[in-house]
């Protein structure tokens, strides 16, 4: 205990610029904003527990179309297929685009249309991406709304009433997203530590910007659309992360977006360290390209710009691009402690994330709606390690290989003649 101690009073009190740095660059400040987060969604919820008593009144067959992309996983259609026929509110219709599968998919869902658990099939004879399916799709919804979803999400059962509700309830909302958990958690340590991210970043971290109407991006996994208003403009954004491009135009355009919590989702995350890095590197390359090249979110958007828009900005610049630019910084900044204190400033620095994790993450196991397994809790430790050290690095990677060499340009996330055609456009 005394070791402990020794090493906390190092790292408090050996170099006030390196204990600075060491708060602000490792995610504390985002850390604490989702402990004010948590209490003043909850009870933003306390107050309006069911949007206009809509969802425990809404059943039978909603106004609301489905649409599923594939691309080579018909099996995944079927996980999501059986998840809509238990909604309590069903869809209208049922639309897949299978989107230049060159495996058996058009085959088995041709056999799926034809028994009637999808009501239309586009078939495109070549690969075109997620957002350009999407658009062909919807060309074909008819309904007042169109949820989007990926074709391995498996939704809770009052998924479709509670986004439906919340819709109606926030008439000049264009678009509400729903919450979402790792299918696969306990799969490995990797889908451990990314259902404790999720948790925190999207169960509590969203439902706090919803709160000042300033949710930045409208998850692909599962996303309900008012389909005049999402027909109007454009319809999806072009090439990769055109989920987090196509809410932000739809809140430049002046539109509300928003969260809902209570519309569950689950998908499975990578379960290798590999695999991890991979999607992070194409989620943070497009994320750089889309709010700093695209949508110039480092400036005002003019006069007239809203609230919400700036604390959705703020939130972006301060919390996460600055944090992971000053990352290099860290280690001339190191210098500033005396070389014999250092391994004891490391020990207690960690130490105090820990304990900053700690205080942080209790509300959020507490109370997080959705189950809490035991393992959940023992990943603690590593939690900081993890979202301030591993995945920052990945992400300080990606910013400046998006920055230096524009390699999103060659990301295998499109098709390459979809690449090349975008290559230059943002």
């Amino acid at each position: 205990m005394g070791e402990i101690v020794h090493w906390l009073a190092v790292f408090l009190g050996a170099s006030p610029l390196a204990t600075v740095a060491t708060v602000f660059i490792f995610d504390i400040p985002r850390d604490l904003l989702s402990i004010t987060g948590l209490g003043l969604s909850r009870l933003r919820r306390s107050v309006r527990e069911t949007p206009s008593g809509l969802v425990s009144a809404q059943s039978g067959i909603s106004d609301v179309t489905v649409v599923i992309p594939s691309f080579n996983n018909a099996e995944g259609v079927l996980v999501s297929l059986a998840s809509l026929r238990r909604q309590r509110l069903s869809p209208e219709r049922v639309i897949v685009v299978c989107d230049g599968s060159t495996d058996r998919s058009v085959a088995v869902l041709s056999a799926l249309r034809d028994r009637g658990d999808i009501d239309m099939l586009v078939v495109n004879d070549r690969r075109m991406g997620r957002a350009t399916a999407g658009n062909i799709a919807l060309q074909y919804v008819q309904s007042d709304y169109v949820l989007f979803i990926d074709c391995d999400t498996r939704l809770d059962p009052e998924a479709i009433a509670a986004l439906r509700a919340r819709m109606a309830d926030r008439p000049a909302t264009a678009a509400c997203s729903g919450n979402i958990m790792v299918a696969n958690h306990a799969a490995s340590l990797w889908t451990g530590l990314q259902q404790l991210e999720y948790m925190t970043a999207i169960d509590f971290g969203r439902e706090f910007a919803d709160t000042f109407g300033a949710v930045a991006c409208c998850s692909g996994a599962l996303t309900l659309y008012r389909t005049a208003t999402f027909a109007a403009t454009g319809g999806f954004s072009s090439g990769s992360g055109e989920d987090l491009a196509t809410t932000l135009r739809l809140r430049r355009a002046g539109h509300e977006v928003h969260f809902e919590a209570a519309a569950w989702a689950y998908t499975n995350a990578p379960e290798t360290l590999p695999g991890l890095i991979r999607q992070r590197l194409r989620w943070d390359r497009d994320a750089f390209r889309i709010q700093i090249l695209q949508f110039h979110q480092l400036r005002k958007q003019g006069a007239g710009e809203p609230l919400a828009n700036t604390l959705q900005r703020y939130d972006y610049v301060l919390f996460t691009l600055v944090p992971t630019l000053l990352m290099p910084l860290f280690l001339p900044i190191l210098t500033r402690v005396p070389g014999e204190q250092l391994p004891a400033f490391l020990a207690g620095g960690y130490l105090f994330l820990v304990m900053i994790a700690a205080v942080t993450l209790a509300p959020v196991l507490i109370g997080y709606r959705g189950p809490v397994p035991i393992f959940q809790v023992l990943l603690l430790p590593v939690f900081p390690f993890y979202q301030g050290i591993l995945m920052k690095l990945v992400r300080l990677y990606a910013y400046l290989s998006e920055a230096i060499g524009h390699a999103s340009v060659h990301d295998g996330y499109l098709p390459a003649r979809v690449r090349q055609r975008l290559n230059g456009r943002h």
